[in-house]
């Protein structure tokens, strides 16, 4: 019985320091790890901060509408006769499009020319002889009456001449005929439609945030809408009016916008985009978007400093695209992380490339 006890007690002695050897090598292995894990290096990208100068801007939809658009009605009764330029062809101001019987109004003007002519003539014949005292003042008064009948009917007669063609108030385009040659009218009749498109009006509803940022005389970058490459090119217009009331139905104003169209690659009916300037945002730290983290409810940056990230809760301000401006919490010539910051945290040991 003693010989086992004192043999039982002599194993022991011997697997006590082989049980603490392997206890102390476990502890060795888990400080290992977690000093490796401290040591783990992120590689990043970073960007060095520099004030800059942005203005903020802002897109509408916009209706292209002609500069005039006008349709020319018959001033007067009768058949048409001619007429001479096609749809679509452009006119001058004062080019004729069209007239309307101009034989019976060029033979009623030559008849009320003969009238007067002979009004005239016997109005002179009665004051010569009323000079000799041989007729009355009342015959000579009663020619001077028919004369001046006979020239207001002549300028009747020319007036309606002048009315029986039809001409281009204004230069543009004969956007459509509304009568055929031969056709008779009745006096206003609508007889064609001319759009003036040298020029062309943007008309844009304005949401009421951004009414205070607009001024008349502001200059207005507008696009094309349709796809890249295909639309007319960008051009720069001019505010001209901002209307005062808002529409009752979408509480938007009314914007009027002229345009220059010289090349004719913009046509009325078409849909463009106004992009409008909000403000000048001068001397401002800006960061991309996309360099943000959300950290318990609140925005922050991380900055390289030698080898090192450091969190930087930061004050947001105006968004300009893909860039965001910083009011408060970096500053110009710091190093921003910006690849690689979800990877990380505050004290992380980073190795920076730009």
């Amino acid at each position: 019985m003693i010989r086992s006890f004192r043999s039982l007690f002599y194993l022991l002695t011997l697997c006590a320091p082989l049980a603490l050897a392997g206890c102390g090598n476990g502890s060795n292995a888990e400080e290992t790890v977690r000093e490796s894990a401290a040591e783990k290096v992120t590689n990043v990208r970073v960007q060095v901060l520099a004030r800059q100068n942005l203005q903020e801007r802002f897109t509408l939809p916009g209706n292209l509408e002609a500069w005039e658009d006008l349709t020319l009605a018959a001033e007067l009764d009768g058949p048409v006769r001619w007429i001479g330029p096609k749809e679509g062809a452009r006119v001058t101001a004062g080019e004729a499009i069209l007239r309307i019987d101009p034989e019976t109004q060029e033979a009623n003007l030559a008849c009320a020319r003969t009238e007067s002519q002979l009004k005239e003539r016997s109005l002179r014949r009665l004051e010569t002889l009323q000079a000799q005292k041989l007729v009355s003042t009342q015959e000579v008064e009663e020619a001077r009456n028919d004369f001046e009948a006979a020239r207001a009917a002549l300028q009747v007669a020319q007036v309606a001449l002048a009315k029986s063609t039809l001409s281009a108030p204004v230069a543009g385009v004969l956007d459509r005929l509304l009568v055929d040659r031969g056709e008779y009218v009745k006096a206003g009749t609508a007889a064609a439609v001319l759009v003036q498109v040298d020029r062309l009006k943007v008309l844009v509803d304005v949401p009421e945030k951004d009414v205070p940022f607009l001024k008349v005389g502001n200059r207005v970058e507008v696009d094309s809408s349709q796809l890249e490459g295909a639309g007319a090119p960008s051009r720069t217009g001019t505010l001209i009016h901002l209307a005062y009331k808002a529409d009752p139905a979408t509480r938007t104003f009314r914007a009027k916008i002229e345009v220059d169209n010289g090349d004719g690659l913009l046509r009325p009916g078409m849909i463009v985009r106004a992009v409008f300037l909000r403000r000048d945002l001068p001397d401002v730290i800006a960061v991309p978007l996309y360099a943000l983290v959300e950290e318990g409810g609140r925005r922050v940056a991380f900055v390289e400093e030698n080898g090192v990230a450091r969190l930087r809760p930061v004050v947001t301000g105006a968004v300009v695209g893909n860039l965001v401006t910083i009011k408060d919490g970096l500053a110009a010539g710091e190093r921003l992380i910006v690849q690689g910051q979800q990877l990380i945290g505050d004290g992380s040991r980073v190795s920076a490339g730009e």
